[in-house]
């Protein structure tokens, strides 16, 4: 993989590289854009660890949540921009955090607000989403029947 600040390559070779030091310069793949580390290196802290495993208003308003982001700088969980609060989008907006990734199991890809441009980053600390028998949408117990007749659909974080 080359070493510059605009790499690009295939998913193998950004894990591969990821493994190695953490952060690849910047990724190229599956449809998501380039990343340079110039642009992103401000909003993004590898040692912020997760503030729990739901999101933190929701959880201190009694509300409810459809899918989870992480702050990469703060480690902040926030919902997302489908849910009823758009957590995620206001702690933003509050803070100038601009890096956010899924806090969901399986997905690994990262947002930059102030680009509107998905990528790959690296590995931050675990854990890397919330607990596996934790429902979507959750949390258990304070989701609505008709919770999907209250999501935003207009977009998606």
């Amino acid at each position: 993989m080359q070493k510059s600040d605009d790499v690009t390559g295939t998913m193998e070779e950004v894990r591969g590289d990821n493994a190695r030091d953490g952060m690849s310069r910047s990724v190229r793949s599956s449809g998501f854009g380039v990343a340079k580390m110039s642009d992103i290196s401000d909003g993004i802290d590898r040692h912020a660890v997760p503030s729990g495993t739901g999101c933190v208003e929701c959880l201190a308003t009694g509300q409810w949540w459809f899918h989870l982001r992480r702050c990469a700088k703060c480690g902040h969980i926030g919902c997302c921009d489908t849910s009823p609060n758009r957590h995620a989008t206001a702690h933003f907006r509050e803070t100038g955090h601009f890096i956010i990734t899924s806090f969901e199991p399986g997905e690994d890809w990262f947002w930059n607000y102030r680009t509107s441009q998905a990528f790959h980053g690296p590995r931050l600390s675990p854990p890397s989403s919330r607990p596996l028998m934790q429902p979507a949408p959750g949390p258990e117990g304070r989701v609505p029947e008709d919770w999907e007749d209250h999501l935003n659909n207009d977009e998606s974080s």
